[in-house]
């Protein structure tokens, strides 16, 4: 009889194995983050929740019977310009919706570090920790795996709605404010997958670097966690913003590069 192992597994079954352990995950690690006494505003034990389930992955099924499958972990080679393009797209994103705010005449709640209960630096770090947990399970596995398939754009939309979603809680604030949130996912989603499209390495420093710079800034400007739709409807819409400008530059930049092979060749 075949085993779990030895039997050769469709990819949506991969797909769905891993969705489940990342979201049962998140929710395990949820229920015992009071328990191990760790402060949530210093690391979210949920986010490990996509770790486990590609993990779980790994050993369900070794690496010869897993169809058309990437876990790319490579940390290297990292690209310094695509880290500087990444911390003008998030100041640019919050520049956005506070000028929105500024422009409509509401004030944005800003918390100082230095109110914060534990030392920023230990929640920065940390806060980059916890990305690194989700993004291996995103942007390291998802994401290159659906690409290989239907291509980077349209596995970038469905990694970010599936990502969005299994942050479950933001339902709880009501569907307006969670199609925001959607919106808001599926933005940064499309923005890293455009960054990491030529990636031969160093996924997880980018996207984790990303993730985690975006949690500092909800952490200290806005009030979106309060389920403020203005606050959640004003980063979404500027990140959809940037995510636009990062395709149309993307795809200026693919066309120049094929016009210059074109003539090359003539």
């Amino acid at each position: 009889m075949l085993t779990v192992r030895n039997r050769q597994p469709s990819l949506g079954l991969i797909l769905l194995v891993y969705y489940l352990i990342a979201s049962a995950g998140a929710l395990l690690l949820g229920l015992i983050q009071p328990v191990l006494g760790v402060p949530e505003v210093v690391l979210q034990l949920t986010q490990f929740g996509p770790a486990l389930g590609v993990a779980a992955i790994l050993l369900l099924w070794p690496r010869a019977r897993r169809p058309a499958l990437t876990v790319d972990l490579r940390l290297w080679p990292s690209k310094p310009r695509l880290f500087l393009v990444s911390a003008v797209l998030i100041a640019g994103t919050f520049l956005a919706a506070w000028l929105w705010y500024v422009v409509t005449g509401h004030s944005v709640s800003f918390t100082s570090p230095s109110s914060l209960s534990h030392p920023f630096w230990l929640i920065a770090i940390a806060q980059f920790v916890g990305a690194a947990g989700e993004e291996i399970g995103w942007r390291c596995f998802l994401q290159p795996t659906l690409q290989s398939r239907i291509g980077v754009f349209p596995a970038s939309v469905v990694v970010g709605l599936l990502w969005g979603i299994w942050h479950v809680g933001v339902f709880a604030e009501g569907w307006a404010y969670a199609s925001l949130f959607l919106l808001f996912a599926v933005s940064l989603s499309v923005i890293l997958a455009e960054l990491l499209r030529d990636a031969k390495g160093g996924r997880l420093p980018l996207a984790a670097f990303y993730h985690a710079v975006v949690n500092l800034g909800l952490l200290l400007w806005f009030n979106e966690e309060d389920g403020s739709r203005l606050a959640m409807g004003s980063l979404a819409a500027a990140c959809a913003i940037g995510a636009i400008v990062v395709l149309a530059n993307g795809l200026e930049r693919r066309h120049g590069r094929r016009g210059y092979t074109l003539a090359g060749r003539r």
